[in-house]
């Protein structure tokens, strides 16, 4: 199997694993930080476990190497997982995957800024019609809670175009034992505003085995651009938006506005003709 074959392929997986843990947290149906208290420990504990799996007795170095650096996208990060599973209690989760799915395009435009990398022609256009379909889906949130759920969505997508430039900019240090940061941070978070830490037994598996897959997934999304070009990686980000709706829709019943639907083809059509587009480039 080629090296390019086998990042293709870690990506794939590395989405396709992610794609049901908006369904398992709704699933859950407890409070929102007291999910985030339990499904910060779990994640952290499946982070130490798969490096120590991966890395054996150096595990520990790799832990230590991520500095100062790995601290701070730790925390990015994890509040980046905060707000999303916010997002998800406040409004659909049909709605918060098409808004974060314009993740890529925010490191784009956060790159631009932080590390003054020029974005090219077409991706200033992709840009400007995904946020405009992002407003198209936003323009249906008639409730309070439907508006507040959005603009969680929209934090989690803005620290998450930080954080993935941030690991961008530090490629040459491996961030994986980062992620356990993420875990502890969103544990801290749930810690101080639960009510309750108590969940029931069934919420409990939902979370742990959510834990588990976002654990693996991060894993494999950060190893993958060691095999080929991060557009590449990126192709497969609609494909899980895509399939995370469609289990919205199947599982939970959730039914989507007209003006959630047109926004999302919008949003999700333009991300994957750019992906496909950036792929060829960086091939060139």
């Amino acid at each position: 199997m080629s090296n390019h074959l086998k990042g293709l392929l870690i990506a794939f997986f590395g989405v396709l694993v992610l794609t049901p843990e908006g369904i398992l947290v709704k699933l859950a149906d407890s409070d929102s930080f007291t999910i985030l208290f339990w499904r910060g420990i779990f994640f952290a504990l499946s982070i130490l476990i798969i490096l120590f799996i991966g890395y054996g007795s150096r595990a520990i170095n790799e832990i230590k190497s991520i500095g100062k650096e790995g601290i701070l996208i730790g925390c990015l990060t994890g509040l980046g997982g905060a707000t999303f599973i916010l997002a998800i209690h406040y409004t659909t989760l049909a709605k918060t995957l098409v808004i974060i799915s314009a993740s890529p395009l925010m490191v784009a435009l956060v790159s631009f800024l932080l590390l003054k990398e020029k974005p090219k022609i077409f991706t200033w256009l992709a840009m400007v019609v995904v946020f405009f379909g992002i407003y198209i889906v936003m323009s249906g949130d008639t409730s309070g809670l439907n508006l507040k759920g959005s603009l969680f969505a929209l934090a989690s997508v803005t620290t998450g175009g930080f954080s993935f430039t941030l690991l961008r900019k530090y490629k040459e240090v491996n961030m994986v034992p980062a992620m356990a940061i993420n875990g502890l941070f969103i544990t801290l978070v749930g810690l101080i505003f639960a009510e309750s830490l108590t969940l029931t037994s069934q919420a409990m598996t939902y979370i742990v085995i959510s834990s588990v897959l976002v654990a693996i997934s991060f894993t494999l999304i950060t190893i993958a651009p060691q095999y080929i070009p991060a557009p590449e990686v990126a192709i497969f980000f609609p494909m899980g938006t895509v399939i995370g709706t469609l289990l919205a829709w199947l599982v939970l019943k959730e039914e989507l506005s007209n003006n959630a639907v047109f926004g999302g083809v919008i949003v999700v059509l333009t991300l994957f003709i750019h992906s496909i587009y950036s792929a060829k480039q960086s091939k060139n």
